[in-house]
């Protein structure tokens, strides 16, 4: 039995969360709802809080939370769960919610780490065009 690293349970963990967002956006992808009951779980598998507690928290919490108990390479991922899921929310208020949250964090991960990706710049697109 080998010493595992913890650079190899970070990867692991961003390979896990892929997989799950793959599963997400094909469901979405071939007009299938998307179970909430799954998304639930990813946030207390993935990211230790409840959907719930993302929808309540201000922007300041969601910071201090990323911050404080996230590795910089979880935080697109949570970014990216955000917005899938208020993609797939029917509730207007909800959705708003999770898209202005996954855009503060797809901000802040391209201002804290200094890179910018087109992927991102066509999510925040999305975004905008859900919040107006």
């Amino acid at each position: 039995m080998g010493i595992r690293y913890e650079k190899d349970t970070i990867l692991n963990w961003i390979e896990e969360i892929g997989k799950f967002l793959r599963l997400l956006i094909d469901k979405s992808l071939d007009g299938d709802p998307v179970d909430h009951q799954a998304l639930e779980e990813a946030y207390m598998k993935f990211f230790h809080k409840e959907r719930r507690w993302m929808l309540l928290c201000t922007d300041e919490e969601l910071l201090l939370y990323v911050e404080q108990e996230l590795e910089e390479q979880q935080i697109r991922p949570l970014a990216l769960l955000l917005l899938r899921d208020g993609l797939q929310t029917v509730d207007g208020e909800s959705q708003r919610t999770l898209l202005r949250k996954a855009k503060l964090l797809i901000e802040y991960v391209s201002e804290k780490l200094g890179s910018f990706s087109f992927d991102d710049y066509h999510h925040l697109s999305e975004i905008e065009k859900r919040l107006k």
